[in-house]
């Protein structure tokens, strides 16, 4: 169980990265006329609404079982 909980909890890390990454290239875009570019995931729709679903998925079974963990003792 503990195996699963900090799976779930690098997952959510990684959401939470390249969400925040992907604001702050098109901040970056905006606020200083840069042209920069994700170039491994740009080709990707919908990206911002997928990774926050994703984020959702993984963070709610993993507190979840926190809880229960922290029930039991």
């Amino acid at each position: 169980m503990q195996i699963l909980v900090k799976t779930l909890d690098v997952l959510v890390g990684i959401c939470v990265v390249l969400l925040f990454s992907k604001y702050a290239v098109s901040f970056a875009n905006m606020m200083f006329d840069w042209n920069l570019r994700w170039y491994f995931l740009e080709d990707i729709p919908h990206l911002t609404r997928i990774l926050f679903i994703l984020l959702l998925l993984f963070v709610i079974p993993s507190e979840m079982i926190k809880d229960k963990q922290k029930g039991n003792e």
